[in-house]
């Protein structure tokens, strides 16, 4: 991927997104740390965090979480722009896709939810997911702005080629786009089938919004495969949220399902859902690079 000439000096308001992205790590960070070093603050049944699945579950994300860190400052200062490009996508990619439907779906359902109902029933006290959903939504939005102003800086000339892919390249980009398309489909079928039956109409909107970020994945890989002209941003925009948050949320779920954690549950269509996300995801990620790049080595030929 080619990139482009850095600037000399990165804006001061550029650098502050990076700065207040982490400091939307600090809650998490702060109740990961007491919870590892023996609290039960925010919790009702202390037994909880004593299940060595958890505990092992609070030391990822809680490095998962540093990495936030890293990866916000990284793209918004001068150092982060000799960091080879794969250092700074794939960890960007993964995190718009679990911060992004914090802040357009889960953080405003949850606010909404505890607005207007007495919340659940649960193992932590009622303040905790405000909290921590509020934190990931803070993140999401100062990250997602951070990476755009580092992509625009950095990659420009590769997003605004306009060109089909390479032809050598156009075979197996049909099997891996129609392979991608299908499972974005049934992903999105099955939240809004999910949502639909829930009885909840928070609940459906939650799935609504995944089911959209699905479509959008696919449509956006399409348009970018077929090397449209029209809004060549928001195309790359689209493909790269949407497949996203159905890779990551998808491989959050097995990763769950796998370690035997019974802190979260699912039932058949919802799993089913997922798992389509995170193939379906993982497909569209790599017709869309492939595009990228085949258009890109186009052009220079």
């Amino acid at each position: 991927m080619t990139t482009s000439p850095a600037a000399a000096r990165i804006p001061a308001g550029v650098r502050a997104l990076g700065w207040l992205a982490a400091a939307g790590t600090v809650p998490y960070l702060t109740l990961k740390l007491l919870w590892l070093s023996g609290s039960t603050a925010g919790v009702t049944e202390p037994g909880f965090l004593a299940d060595p699945t958890v505990v092992v579950a609070n030391a990822v994300t809680f490095g998962m979480d540093l990495v936030v860190i890293g990866l916000a400052l990284a793209l918004t200062h001068e150092w982060g722009d000799r960091l080879p490009a794969w250092l700074l996508l794939l960890p960007a990619w993964v995190g718009t896709g679990f911060l992004v439907p914090m802040v357009v779906a889960v953080m405003p359902a949850t606010a909404l939810q505890y607005a207007t109902d007495a919340p659940d029933a649960t193992w932590f006290e009622p303040w905790l997911q405000p909290l921590v959903y509020g934190g990931f939504a803070w993140q999401g939005v100062f990250l997602v702005a951070a990476f755009v102003a580092h992509a625009v800086r950095r990659w420009s000339d590769t997003v605004t080629t306009v060109a089909p892919p390479s032809p050598a390249l156009v075979p197996l980009l049909r099997v891996i786009v129609a392979g991608g398309c299908v499972m974005a489909a049934a992903s999105a079928g099955l939240h809004l089938l999910v949502g639909l039956t829930a009885g909840s109409a928070l609940t459906l909107g939650v799935q609504a919004a995944d089911a959209a970020l699905a479509v959008a994945g696919a449509a956006g890989v399409v348009a970018l495969v077929r090397g449209r002209p029209q809004s060549r941003w928001a195309v790359v925009a689209a493909a790269w949220t949407g497949s996203a948050a159905m890779f990551s949320w998808g491989l959050y779920t097995v990763v769950v399902r796998m370690a035997g954690g019974g802190f979260t549950t699912y039932g058949p269509a919802a799993g089913t859902a997922q798992v389509a996300g995170l193939l379906g995801g993982f497909a569209l990620a790599v017709a869309g690079m492939l595009a990228l790049v085949g258009t890109g080595e186009r052009r220079r030929g």
